[in-house]
């Protein structure tokens, strides 16, 4: 029973704790005791992996290499025992294992292949449109590079690698709507907020992992209960700031705010070849100038003395536009708890609260905010 003991002991260590390198040291332990246990060779694997991609002192191609070697010593065990089951789950490490190093089109054989075994697992889905969504950007520029690189299974090495990027487009694997990774997202003048919409959510938001690397973004944590790793990477169009980052966790969904490196507004969320950062221009006020001489940021090609416009008169109405644009953009652009909030507030309090957050907002009624000295009267 000691062996188990560490086995389950380590596996909370990796997967709950996140001290990856506790784990390891665990399932080096347990494989002293017993090299053939089939679990800490395969979780050994996954140690090595993400100390890989975690840390600059395991970041080499010896760390990466050891990662395939157990993996590959845990298929040779399993099919020596011929279990199916085994089989398909040490199929399913080894697609995660090469999505994670960008070698799709065999992440995707191996997705085949466990599948093909019977392998089952609540994230299946999420990796089959990982993968999907990863062959349609990258296989055209280069599949055939890619395969001819990689590091070849143990099966894929007696398989030839000529495949072209019409063949490797055929049979992706398709995904019903429901099972489907939603991702929806907003913005304001300071922070940009992702929405992931899945079954599979966290236990809590400190088992999420954020990771910013320039303005690459990598969201991961483990699936409660089922030994495996919810993983979501963009790169973003533009810079963030690593040190801003907010996540939480609700019913539905999983909330990370980011907070803007500049504060103006995106075009889209996702870098795209052609996008381009806008340029900030700042205007130098000199101190010894009269404020009729004063100038203000515009876009205009023409300049505009404002020391000469009168604005009083419809300064209550453009008040009043501009808000009802600002709060009818926000409410376009939310997600559906937001939009709940935003009605639920506005109505209980007699129009004199507004609320995006569903969560404090569902709370229970929401009271009217009136200023100091203001009654409400009843009709």
């Amino acid at each position: 029973m000691p062996v188990e003991k560490d086995l389950k002991e380590a596996y909370s260590l990796l997967y709950d704790k996140i001290e990856v390198e506790k784990a390891l040291e665990l399932y080096d332990k347990v494989l002293k005791q017993d090299p053939n246990s089939l679990n800490a060779n395969v979780y050994k694997s996954v140690c090595l992996e993400k100390l890989y991609f975690r840390s600059s002192s395991w970041h080499n191609e010896e760390t990466l290499q050891a990662s395939y070697d157990f993996l590959k010593k845990a298929l040779d065990i399993a099919e020596r025992r011929g279990d199916r089951s085994k089989i398909g789950f040490v199929y399913f490490r080894f697609c995660i294992h090469y999505y994670n190093c960008k070698k799709y089109c065999l992440a995707q054989e191996f997705m085949q292949k466990c599948e093909s075994y019977g392998f089952k697992d609540d994230t299946l889905p999420m990796w089959k449109h990982n993968i999907d969504t990863a062959i349609r950007k990258h296989v055209k520029k280069d599949v055939m590079d890619e395969r001819a690189k990689a590091v070849r299974s143990p099966e894929t090495d007696k398989a030839s690698s000529d495949m072209s990027p019409s063949e490797a487009q055929k049979d992706l694997p398709t995904l019903s709507q429901e099972d489907k990774l939603k991702m929806d997202w907003y913005q304001s003048s300071s922070t940009v907020t992702l929405s992931l919409f899945t079954k599979n959510l966290p236990n809590s938001k400190s088992d999420v992992n954020v990771s910013i690397k320039g303005s690459h973004l990598s969201i991961s944590y483990p699936i409660p209960d089922k030994g495996s790793e919810f993983q979501y990477s963009i790169m973003l169009s533009h810079n963030v700031d690593p040190t801003a980052i907010q996540v939480s966790v609700f019913t539905k969904k999983l909330e990370v705010t980011l907070g803007k490196a500049e504060q103006y507004q995106w075009k889209s969320l996702e870098r795209t070849d052609g996008d381009v950062t806008p340029l900030i221009t700042k205007n130098i006020i000199n101190s010894d100038s009269s404020a009729k001489e004063l100038s203000y940021p515009s876009s205009s090609k023409k300049a505009i003395d404002w020391s000469k416009i009168d604005i009083d008169s419809d300064e209550q109405d453009s008040k009043n536009q501009s808000a009802d644009a600002f709060f009818q953009q926000i409410y376009k652009g939310a997600d559906e708890d937001t939009r709940r909030a935003m009605m639920k507030s506005f109505i209980e309090s007699n129009g004199t609260s507004l609320s995006t957050n569903w969560e404090e907002v569902s709370k229970g009624k929401v009271e009217p905010a009136l200023p100091e000295g203001v009654e409400m009267k009843k009709l």
